[in-house]
């Protein structure tokens, strides 16, 4: 059996603290208020300044860490900070980017159609009623669907200036250069940077090691996420990274036994959810009851369902099971 692909020994900080990795580039560890426990934000210093990466998720705590471990580290929030970069909108990475502009005046940038996302889902007007509609369709009863409805309200503001970035721009920092990459999955416009010269890659949540990055269908997701996840790692084989730097939990240098961990993961919980309704025609949330632990969260369940419905309409459009429209959906084997 082949051997896991083993964490690095860099960045082993505590959470709460910053610790040099490279020459250059350093990694914070920001306290997240959920089981995640932590998100990495990365801090590069060139020439012309510092550029962050995931800025982090707005809370008191991860505020107080920012202002700590930048005076230790000799960063002035207000005059040092060229660029803020957003590798996705979800509310982890973005939280903070509006703090973090108006601490620094900086600007932050993300992939033009994360912009327009995230513009329509943090906008405080918007209802979650299609929400509430949208998973009780997929078999959730309509008392969790309200409590877990009520989990998505977080009332993340948005930075004043959000600038687009486009797949293959590149961008300058820390004496290098790094490339833009479109790698869908995790949110349609998440993006991945890589410093082709350095032979590093700041993945986001996009490659994680020991756990593997939420890929769901949501109301205001494009079809088939895990289609489109699966051929975006698959397109970072052969990359030229020597180690590559997550979202969440530890930093990583196999790039490619990674991919093949990935792949395989999923194809395993295909076929776990596919062995859900053998038995017989299933909904979504009973599917997602079967093959997800029993203790989740409200928070967590939700996850839990966008995650089965894109592994279901992922065995749909590979033939492996079909859709029974109707006021619930259900799936069954083909």
């Amino acid at each position: 059996m082949k051997e896991a692909v083993r964490p690095s020994d860099l960045a082993a900080q505590p959470i709460g603290e910053a610790s040099p990795v490279l020459e250059g580039v350093h990694q914070l560890k920001l306290p997240v208020p959920f089981p995640l426990k932590f998100v990495a934000s990365y801090l590069i210093e060139g020439g012309d300044g510092w550029t962050i990466i995931d800025p982090g998720f707005d809370y008191p705590q991860a505020r107080e860490v920012w202002e700590s471990e930048a005076a230790r580290m000799g960063l002035d929030l207000g005059r040092d900070v060229t660029r803020i970069i957003v590798t996705h909108l979800h509310p982890d990475h973005i939280g903070l980017a509006r703090w973090l502009e108006g601490r620094s005046g900086a600007p932050v940038w993300m992939l033009e159609g994360e912009i327009s996302n995230a513009r329509h889902v943090w906008d405080p007007r918007r209802s979650t009623d299609d929400f509430e509609s949208y998973v009780t369709r997929h078999g959730m009863d309509p008392e969790t669907a309200g409590a877990t409805a009520g989990t998505t309200r977080l009332g993340i503001r948005l930075p004043e200036r959000l600038l687009p970035l486009r797949p293959d721009d590149r961008i300058e920092f820390g004496g290098s250069e790094a490339r833009v990459i479109h790698t869908p999955g995790h949110s349609d416009f998440h993006f991945v940077l890589h410093d082709e010269r350095r032979r590093l890659l700041f993945a986001g949540d996009h490659l994680l090691l020991k756990i593997t990055p939420n890929i769901g269908l949501w109301t205001y997701t494009a079809p088939r996420p895990l289609e489109r996840y699966l051929g975006s790692i698959q397109g970072l084989r052969g990359l030229g990274a020597d180690l590559v730097f997550p979202g969440h939990g530890p930093l990583f240098h196999d790039l490619d036994g990674r991919i093949d961990e990935l792949v395989l993961h999923h194809e395993e919980r295909l076929s776990l959810m596919r062995g859900a309704f053998a038995d017989g025609p299933a909904t979504a949330f009973e599917v997602a009851r079967r093959v997800f632990p029993d203790d989740l969260s409200d928070h967590q369940l939700r996850f839990a369902l966008a995650e089965t419905i894109a592994h279901l309409e992922h065995l749909v459009g590979d033939g492996r099971a079909e859709r029974i429209d109707g006021d619930v959906v259900r799936y069954r084997g083909a």
